[in-house]
This record gives structure tokens, C-alpha cells and sequence, in this order.
């Protein structure tokens, strides 16, 4: 209860941080890279899944099967590509911002603690290198999870649950992307925070979980989701790293 109390009260006052903090102008530039990623992705996976269908069609032969099957594969097979690209884009699109992401983590800090930061160029490099390392070490173990997921999906009742795992394996490594970017300036090396994460598993799948329910509002998701989860998450780990240790 207190870990669900912590996660959606922060969520909910990250709006006003956003406001009182003054960094509203924020929603914009995340939102406009999110934008264009997301439209070529889209064009890209319809344009895969087109091609592939059409392998198919000549393969199997599926005009001579009947019309509803013909169009149940297509769109099968149209979804399995925009989900795949989904993973790849979700992934791109925190390694390009995450320059961007960690500044405003820095700003909600002070905001919250008085802290000050000497936020330099030369730090976007390190956020940038650091976000790749983070971002390409759970894309690898995000894509070996949801493998081995689908995997079990012949077993029943485990195909039943295949959903709710896959969100749940996304919003794990999600969740921990972002609070990574709080957790880099307290010089947690990457495997530090890795143990970080494994502590407070509960916490970074309930973040990323939000930001994918957030990202996906018609229309405004994809401008507040980085933002909001940003500030909320930098808020959560704030609190969580005042009383943990690294063990050795």
C-alpha cells in the first residue's frame, strides 16, 4: 500500500512541480522528437508488415483461403510489426532524450531539495553515453523476457496472463530508465543501479506502467508522458535513495 500511496501521489503532484518548477516549456520539445519518431516507426512497420504479407500471400497462396482469414493474417501480421518497432522505438526515443530527461531531472532536485547543479554541455555527452549503455542493456533483457513470455504462451493458463507479463517486463525496465537519470547524478555505476533496481522492482514497474498508460492518451500522451514520468520518478527515487545502501 505505501508503495502504490508513494507512486500515484507523485504522479499526481508531478503536474504541479511541472508548473511551479517553470517547466512547462518542456512538454513540447520531448513531445515533438516522440512525435516524429513514432510516425516514421509507423510508416515503417506498415510498410514491413505490407511487404511481408505479401510474401506471404505469394508463399502459402492465400487468396485461395477464405477472405476473412486472408484478412485476419494481414492484420496479425501488421500488429506483430508495429509491436516489435514499438519496443525498438520506446527504447530510441529515451536514448535521444535522455539529455534532455536528465536536465530536468537536475531542475526537479533543486526544486524539491535546494540543491544546485552545475549543468554543463559536456554532461549531455555523459547522459547520451550513459542512456545508451542503460537503454541497449534493457532493450537486450526487455526482448529476452518477452521472448521467453511468448514462449510459455503455449502453456496453459499462462497464455491467459501474456498481456499482463509483457506490460509488466516493459514497465520494469521503462520505470527504470527514468529513475536512472537521479540515480546517475548520486554516481551509482551501472551495475549499482542495476542492484538499485532489483530493490525496488515494485516501484519501476508501477513508473513505467504509468508512463505507457500516459503515453498512449489520444493526443496529448506522447507530449506529457516523458515529462510527468520524468518528474514523478525523479521525485520516488529521491525518496528511496534517503535510506538505501549499496551492498558490496
Amino acid at each position: 500500500m505505501k508503495i502504490i500511496s508513494l507512486v500515484f501521489n507523485s504522479y499526481f503532484d508531478a503536474f504541479r512541480i511541472v508548473r511551479e518548477a517553470g517547466l512547462r516549456k518542456f512538454y513540447f520539445l520531448p513531445g515533438i522528437i516522440s512525435l516524429f519518431l513514432f510516425g516514421m516507426f509507423i510508416y515503417l512497420g506498415d510498410y514491413l508488415s505490407l511487404n511481408l504479407t505479401n510474401s506471404l500471400e505469394s508463399f502459402f497462396k492465400l487468396g485461395e483461403y477464405s477472405s476473412i482469414l486472408y484478412i485476419f493474417i494481414k492484420i496479425l501480421v501488421w500488429l506483430c510489426t508495429i509491436f516489435f518497432y514499438y519496443l525498438v522505438y520506446k527504447s530510441l526515443l529515451l536514448v535521444i532524450i535522455s539529455p534532455i530527461l536528465g536536465y530536468i531531472s537536475e531542475r526537479v532536485e533543486t526544486y524539491l531539495t535546494g540543491k544546485e547543479f552545475d549543468f554543463k554541455m559536456s554532461d549531455n555527452i555523459k547522459f547520451l553515453l550513459r542512456g545508451i549503455d542503460i537503454g541497449l542493456r534493457s532493450f537486450f533483457k526487455q526482448m529476452i523476457g518477452t521472448c521467453i513470455v511468448m514462449l510459455l504462451g503455449f502453456i496453459f493458463p499462462i497464455n491467459l496472463s501474456i498481456p499482463l507479463l509483457i506490460f509488466i517486463i516493459q514497465g520494469y525496465f521503462t520505470g527504470f530508465s527514468f529513475m536512472d537519470y537521479t540515480l546517475e547524478r548520486y554516481n551509482l555505476s551501472s551495475r549499482e543501479s542495476l542492484q538499485f533496481l532489483r530493490k525496488q522492482r515494485v516501484y519501476a514497474a508501477l513508473c513505467g506502467g504509468i508512463f505507457t498508460f500516459l503515453f498512449f492518451i489520444p493526443l496529448i500522451g506522447i507530449f506529457i508522458a516523458p515529462l510527468i514520468t520524468c518528474v514523478a520518478t525523479t521525485k520516488i527515487t529521491l525518496e528511496l535513495l534517503s535510506d538505501y545502501k549499496i551492498s558490496d
